[in-house]
């Protein structure tokens, strides 16, 4: 939910991997970047579930996610 919680307050703007690392961890320590992607496909999946279209969570290479 905190990745969901941090792209809404983006509103539609791309929030880099980087900060929504630091936004889940609270930490600028080496997480392992794999960690990310999965939970972002982990959370892709519970909306999907609920009847969210798949291309409402955006992924822009090299820069980040949007809504």
């Amino acid at each position: 939910m905190q990745i969901l919680a941090s792209l809404v307050r983006a509103q539609g703007a791309v929030v880099s991997r980087q900060d929504l690392m630091f936004d889940l961890w609270q930490s600028d320590q080496f997480v392992d970047d794999n960690t990310l992607t999965v939970n972002v496909n982990r959370l892709r999946r519970a909306l999907s579930d609920l009847g969210v279209p798949r291309d409402f969570l955006k992924t822009h290479r090299g820069r980040g996610y949007s809504l």
